[in-house]
């Protein structure tokens, strides 16, 4: 008997699931000889490794704090690479872009307030360095913050 892909053990490396949950499965393009499952096996491992790499581009634009925080809270894992889940890694890509626009908005409000206003911020949350903020929360308390000191600041 011949077991679906998303049965096998490379299968469950690879993150593959039956496509409906207590449904039953039903023959699937690599049992059937189906060229296109090859084709599309392939694109899935092509933007699986074009996504990757757009992670692992992110990490000095946000730092180490937030790079590895964003990876364990969004992914459960220490390198995008042990992510075998298209759904997951666009999951993770969006969430370090969010981080990275969080912290040109911080910079942004530091031009206006100066970095004294950051440090006060920072020791305020009882961070000793922005390599500290491991969370896009903690980045927004920040940000608010500091926004709200440019704006008192220009009354």
């Amino acid at each position: 008997m011949k077991l679906f892909g998303w049965a096998t053990p490379e299968g469950w490396r690879q993150g593959l699931r039956p496509e409906r949950v207590g449904a039953v499965a039903t023959n699937s393009g690599s049992m059937s000889g189906d060229p296109d499952w090859s084709k599309n096996q392939r694109n899935t491992e092509a933007g699986l490794v074009d996504l990757v790499r757009q992670i692992e581009a992110l990490e000095k634009a946000i730092g180490k704090g937030l790079y590895r925080g964003s990876l364990k809270a969004v992914a459960r894992v220490w390198k995008p690479n042990q992510v075998q889940n298209v759904a997951v890694l666009r999951k993770l890509l969006a969430h370090m872009q969010a981080a990275e626009r969080g912290l040109q908005r911080m910079e942004a409000a530091v031009g206006r307030t100066g970095p004294e206003a950051l440090a006060r911020v920072l020791e305020s949350l009882k961070l000793d360095s922005l390599e500290r903020v491991d969370g896009l929360e903690t980045l927004k308390e920040i940000v608010l913050k500091l926004e709200a000191g440019a704006a008192e600041a220009n009354r």
